[in-house]
């Protein structure tokens, strides 16, 4: 959508390959990929940490019940 609207750059492109690499421990790579691949990793984490936690703490509400 980006290159028919002529602009080179997609915001979107590299930042899995960024993962990637920042997953192999590569950050260099990983930020040759895609600046903002090392943020949107962190990002990522903290949304699985957050549901990881709100997913146990429900689940013990609603253990308690009888189900």
């Amino acid at each position: 959508m980006f290159k028919i609207a002529g602009v080179n750059w997609c915001p979107g492109c590299g930042i899995g390959h960024s993962i990637s690499w920042l997953l192999h421990g590569n950050i260099h790579q990983s930020f040759k990929a895609h600046w903002l691949g090392i943020p949107a990793l962190v990002v990522i984490i903290y949304r699985i940490g957050c549901l990881t936690l709100n997913r146990l703490f429900n689940f013990k509400k609603t253990s308690t019940h009888g189900l």
